[in-house]
C-alpha cells in the first residue's frame, strides 16, 4: 500500500511542474503502478510455493494424485515466471521512460533510484526464482520416477540452497526499494 501512497504523491508532484511533461509522466506513471501490481501479484504466488508443495506432499504417503498435483503447481509457477518477467520489463520500460522526460532533477534521481530497484527485481527472478521453480520440478521428477530416496534428498537439499542463497539477493532488492521509497520521503517528493 506504501507504494500507492508513493505513487500518488508523485502525480501531485509531477503536477506541480510548468513546461514540464506532466501528461506523459502521469500517465507513464500510471502503466508503471499496474505492471508493478501485476508483479507484487505474481510475487505473491511464487512466495508461497513452499507451502503450497508441502500441503500437497504434507501426507504419509506419495500418490499419482500428489505427483499430479505437484506438477499443476510447477506447471502454475512456470507460467507465472513469464507473467513475472513481463510485469517487471514493462514496469523498467514505464519508469525508464519517465526518466527522459523533461520533468524535475529530484524526480529524475528518484526514477533513477526506482530503476535500479526494478533491475534488483529482474536479476532476482531470473537469477533465483527461475531456478528454485526448476529445482522444484527436478523433484518432482525424481518423486514421479520413483527413484532413490537418496536422490530425493539431494534434490530436496539443492532447493534448500537455493533458498538460502536467494534470501540475500530478496534482501537486496528490499533495501534497493527502500532507498528509492526513502529518497521520496527525505526529498519531500509530492508535497
Amino acid at each position: 500500500m506504501a507504494w500507492l501512497a508513493v505513487a500518488a504523491a508523485l502525480c501531485v508532484l509531477l503536477a506541480a511542474g510548468c513546461g514540464l511533461e506532466t501528461d506523459q509522466a502521469n500517465k507513464l506513471l500510471q502503466q508503471g503502478n499496474a505492471h508493478q501490481q501485476e508483479a507484487e501479484a505474481v510475487m505473491a504466488r511464487l512466495k508461497v510455493l513452499p507451502n503450497d508443495w508441502q500441503n500437497i506432499f504434507g501426507g504419509p504417503t506419495v500418490g499419482p494424485a500428489q505427483v499430479a498435483n505437484a506438477q499443476g503447481l510447477i506447471n502454475a509457477r512456470k507460467a507465472d515466471l513469464d507473467v513475472l518477467d513481463a510485469a517487471l520489463k514493462n514496469w523498467s520500460q514505464d519508469t525508464n521512460a519517465i526518466s527522459k522526460l523533461n520533468v524535475e532533477e529530484k524526480v529524475k534521481e528518484y526514477i533513477t533510484l526506482k530503476a535500479a530497484s526494478i533491475k534488483q527485481w529482474q536479476d532476482y527472478s531470473q537469477m533465483y526464482l527461475a531456478p528454485l521453480v526448476k529445482a522444484y520440478g527436478g523433484l518432482l521428477d525424481t518423486i514421479a520416477l520413483g527413484r532413490p530416496l537418496a536422490e530425493q534428498q539431494k534434490a530436496a537439499s539443492d532447493i534448500t540452497n537455493l533458498v538460502g542463497e536467494s534470501t540475500q539477493k530478496l534482501e537486496e532488492c528490499l533495501n534497493a526499494e527502500k532507498a528509492a521509497d526513502n529518497y521520496f520521503k527525505a526529498n519531500k517528493l509530492g508535497q
